[in-house]
């Protein structure tokens, strides 16, 4: 690879200037530079290729003079071929390769149109593009060329083309370049169309949108500029050539001089990105914010992008903690760049954030038009708005797209002129001028609603959002349900290596921040945006909100006292007589809060297995009205899901889980009733079970009392998974069969230590109060189990190894069951006593079935678990914090890994899948 110290010396690029075309630039750099690498891109990397040829292995690498000598070669090949008389459009079937290059530039080299097409697109959308630019020939590489000819339709023709450099190769003497030159020819200028991109059309329709000569110079211009690119650079380009966006970055690479090394993580996936950086020394990267999440999430915290000055993201909004999340990636001298733009208007402005510099929050200005570009913010009456008013962006320029392909229609809805003659464009987005001079975009201007009478931009309510560290991606909507009034629906994806934030917790965060009428009444965890062949979130594709039914509002006394009390700790302003607590948002956290509000407000002690016996709020109140002591239950057992006649499932918790964590996966088993174990003494004062081994036997009396005999089903959280091995040992050397183990996310015993511990909260209103009888023993129990928690880092990460730490977490584990502490402090104690009977255990090879799911992180690998699965079993992992894998969205794939290894294929099985 070529590499120097100092770059040496490009033309400047200036707009207006002399060059004209695309095809004259590069002319300009070829002469400057031509022995330096102008593309790279890795061969076999195509999911449908398994070797690579010594074609591939040769086509992968071009410098300047080498492209430009192959694509004059061969665009005097196609001289021929191409119909008409240059005005039709050629289609180029490529992926982002060093072949396809040649391909761009032979076409520029005749002055013809391109229209790129990409696998990633529906072969039926193709054919729409295709049939829409009147394209009847078509290039196409070798991983492309089969789905090329499968179109049909209007193609008529297509062409190889590796077969073409193949042939140019194996035939230097021959043709143009090999001593003959050229016919001079024209290669466009200004106004010239280069390509056209189709984009989603609010028809159903793709659009077509021209990209011309002056518009690409332009931003080639004034990237090169903002950028500071230089010969020196190695510009990784992961947008797809075909995208508007991708096609401007791989011109602004070449047209300074820089060189391109493209990756494509929809094929090659994110992980190998780092290595794949390192190793080929990529000083930049242009990408979606999307994928820049993804990377900053699947890295290892230790990794670095060592040799990349630079990251750019355009295609959506881009928010504080994305930022954050790329500086940990970067060396203290790099930066960040948001560019705004689209397919219309080309780039519109750029932001740069040093990684020195202070971070703001919420989401990231647009920064500075680029060159030649002035924008304009207009009240609804056409005037200009003041400097901070939102208003309608107006973009004015010479360097705008060439307009909408063959469509009169909507040219002169959204495109015209000033008065004095210059174009501009009014494409429907909302915007406002900071007093540093700088934009802020604000999403569209139909996406705006009114919430009960207030005017609400769906983009504050993501930047709220996004201001944890829980959530990775978020989409808010607005939906409307007639008669009901409209409601804010958000959809979040939440970031795998923390806790998942649960609906209630998120809405409660965000009152600290929003007003009441913007608050989310419906919040809907995935596990990933539904996006569109560009990257984009695809809103017609997510799935519908649950919608929350008119239900009957508390008017008596007591239900408006209990009400008020789901209101404040669910975070939602009105509840119904028979809307459920859980189905509201609510998980193992919020329930204790509640129930401690509860015991705080109308002193009566109840434990969680009440709400499942009664989980609407009408049924709640009956049972807070008549008190504890008229209750029965076992605290130690809950019947989760009561439906369905095929086998039960037996579910146990982790140490200090509640059973009701196991709710959720309860909903994907209807078939089934579940069963849910939690510690003896977690909720009734009582002595916990001093080992595993006397926590299975307790198990095992009402599990045989409930379904005398197998086929058993058994399944462990943390702890729990090795409660529900101990089981199914004791269960087989009873000659009863046991279908199946599901062990989620267990360490092994010499490894408890390293569990993960949840962070004590701190303190609330809702936390009962500490009266003046608190015994000194309590006292000093709970200022033991206080600093013990102040030595414990997030996540459980021990601060100091020291004896007094030690002896803090062992005097509190001892006394779990028998001192009430507060609060969290109180499941902290069971967690410690967990950790603590589970480093004493045995684990003993398992012969029967077994399904082990992982969560991140997770110390013990499938190598170290093997060896004691010497049955059928299955390995997985889940792309999720541990406590958080029986939480939405997280809970559907492992439902999912279950049920698929309720099967008979797997359960036949002798070694894993």
């Amino acid at each position: 690879m070529d590499h120097v110290e100092t770059p040496p010396d490009v033309p400047p690029l200036t707009m207006p200037g002399p060059v004209c075309s695309l095809a004259e630039r590069w002319d300009e750099i070829v002469r400057a530079v031509p022995d330096r690498t102008a593309i790279h891109s890795a061969p076999g990397t195509h999911p449908n290729t398994t070797t690579a040829s010594a074609a591939d292995a040769a086509a992968s690498s071009f410098t300047f003079a080498a492209a430009d000598a192959a694509a004059e070669r061969i665009a005097a090949r196609l001289e021929g071929w191409l119909p008409g008389d240059g005005s039709e459009p050629v289609a180029l079937f490529v992926d982002n390769t060093a072949v396809a290059l040649i391909g761009i530039l032979a076409l520029l080299k005749l002055n013809r149109v391109l229209v790129m097409l990409d696998r990633h697109q529906p072969a039926d959308r193709l054919r729409q593009i295709t049939a829409l630019a009147c394209v009847t020939h078509c290039l196409a590489d070798r991983a492309n060329l089969a789905p090329a000819q499968a179109l049909r339709g209007g193609l008529t023709d297509v062409i190889g083309l590796d077969d073409l450099v193949a042939e140019i190769e194996s035939s230097p003497d021959s043709g143009v370049g090999g001593g003959t030159q050229a016919a001079p020819r024209s290669v466009g200028s200004g106004a010239d169309p280069v390509s056209i991109v189709f984009t989603s059309g609010s028809t159903g329709q793709p659009k077509g949108v021209v990209q011309t000569h002056r518009q690409f110079l332009n931003e080639a211009a004034s990237k090169g500029e903002r950028f500071e690119l230089t010969a020196a650079d190695r510009v990784g380009v992961l947008l797809p050539f075909g995208f508007a966006a991708g096609f401007s970055a791989l011109m602004a690479a070449l047209l300074n001089g820089a060189g391109v090394w493209t990756y494509d993580a929809r094929d090659r996936g994110v992980a190998p990105f780092a290595d794949w950086a390192a190793r080929h020394r990529v000083t930049a990267v242009h990408c979606t914010p999307h994928l820049m999440r993804s990377l900053t999430a699947t890295l290892p915290p230790a990794a670095q992008l060592s040799t990349v000055r630079y990251v750019c993201t355009l295609g959506e909004p881009v928010f504080a903690g994305d930022v954050a999340g790329i500086r940990g990636l970067l060396q203290p001298t790099g930066s960040f760049y948001n560019e705004t733009g689209s397919s219309e208007m080309g780039t519109l402005a750029i932001k740069r954030l040093r990684n020195t510099e202070p971070l703001a929050g919420g989401q990231v200005s647009a920064g500075s038009p680029i060159g030649n570009k002035e924008v304009r913010i207009l009240r609804s009456d056409g005037s200009p708005a003041a400097v901070g008013e939102a208003g309608d962006i107006v973009v004015v320029s010479d360097y705008l797209s060439g307009g909408y392909w063959r469509d009169d229609e909507s040219n002169a809805a959204r495109f015209g002129h000033t008065d004095d003659g210059r174009r501009m464009i009014r494409q429907g987005d909302l915007g406002r001028i900071g007093t540093d001079g700088e934009l802020m975009m604000l999403g569209r201007a139909d996406a705006a609603v009114k919430i009960r009478g207030y005017l609400v931009e769906p983009s504050e309510v993501e930047a709220a959002i996004l201001s944890g560290d829980s959530v990775l991606e978020t989409v808010v909507i607005a939906a409307s349900e007639p008669p009901g009034p409209t409601r804010l629906i958000a959809y979040v994806v939440p970031d795998p290596t923390v806790r998942t934030e649960s609906p209630a917790g998120l809405r409660r965060r965000l009152r600290e921040r929003l007003p009441e009428y913007m608050i989310p009444g419906s919040i809907v965890p995935l596990a990933r945006l539904p996006r569109n062949e560009r990257g984009k979130v695809d809103r017609a594709q997510l799935p519908p909100a649950p919608s929350r039914e008119s239900t009957e509002r508390p008017t008596a006394q007591w239900d408006l006292v209990i009400a008020d009390i789901w209101q404040r700790v669910l975070g939602l302003d009105l509840i119904g007589l028979e809307d459920d607590f859980m189905a509201l948002g609510g998980d193992s956290l919020i329930v204790e809060e509640m129930l401690a509000a509860v015991r705080e407000t109308v002193d009566v002690p109840l434990v969680s297995t009440d709400l499942l016996a009664a989980p609407t709020l009408r049924a709640f109140t009956q049972r807070v009205r008549q008190g504890s002591t008229s209750l029965r239950s076992l605290p130690d057992v809950v019947l989760i899901q009561s439906e369905g006649d095929g086998t039960p499932l037996f579910c146990f918790a982790g140490s200090g889980g509640l059973a009701l964590s196991f709710r959720p996966l309860s909903r994907y088993f209807r078939d089934r009733r579940v069963y849910s174990f939690q510690a003896h003494g977690l909720e009734r004062r009582a002595l916990p079970d001093r080992s595993v081994e006397r926590a299975a036997a307790r198990y095992l009396g009402f599990i045989r009392a409930v379904q005398p005999h197998g086929p058993y089903l058994l399944l462990g959280h943390s702890f729990g998974g090795l409660v529900a091995l101990e089981l199914a040992r004791t269960l087989t050397a009873a000659g009863e069969t046991v279908d199946l183990v599901t062990v989620l996310d267990t360490y092994l015993p010499r490894s408890s230590g390293v569990m993960p511990v949840t962070a004590t909260p701190a303190p609330t209103r809702d936390t009962p109060p500490r009266g003046a009888g608190e015994t000194t023993s309590r006292r000093l129990c709970r200022r033991l189990s206080a600093a013990g928690g102040r030595w414990l880092a997030p996540g459980g990460t021990p601060l100091r190894q020291d004896l007094t730490f030690r002896v803090v977490r062992r005097l509190r584990a001892v006394t779990a069951g028998v001192v009430q502490f507060a609060g969290q402090r109180h499941f902290d104690a069971f967690f410690d006593q967990g950790v603590m009977i589970s480093g004493r255990y045995e684990l003993r090879p398992y012969q029967g079935c077994t399904l082990m799911i992982f969560a991140e992180n997770n110390p013990n690998g499938p190598a170290e678990w093997e060896p004691l699965l010497p049955g059928p079993h299955r390995f997985l992992t889940v792309r999720s914090e541990h406590t958080s894998m029986l939480r939405d969205p997280h809970v559907a794939e492992v439902a999912t890994a279950v049920r698929d290894a309720l099967s008979d294929s797997f359960r036949q099985r002798s070694t894993n899948g």
